[in-house]
């Protein structure tokens, strides 16, 4: 689903573009901006690191019997 909004924001954004550089209007340049900050709503996933498996690390004196 994510990518089916991130190509569509993408083709309007290519569309805007070919206008913009045709017509030289500002006001497409700031269609063409507001729409590129809408990605910025879909982050990159991560992956997550598995746990770290090992000893614990003991801080301190009063942590050691």
């Amino acid at each position: 689903m994510k990518n089916v909004i991130l190509k569509n924001i993408t083709d309007k954004a290519d569309a805007l573009a070919v206008e913009y550089n045709k017509t030289k209007d500002p006001g497409l340049r700031d269609q063409w901006y507001q729409l590129i900050k809408t990605v910025s709503h879909y982050p990159e996933p991560r992956e997550d690191s598995p746990p770290k498996r090992g000893r614990k690390k003991i801080l301190g004196k009063s942590a050691t019997r």
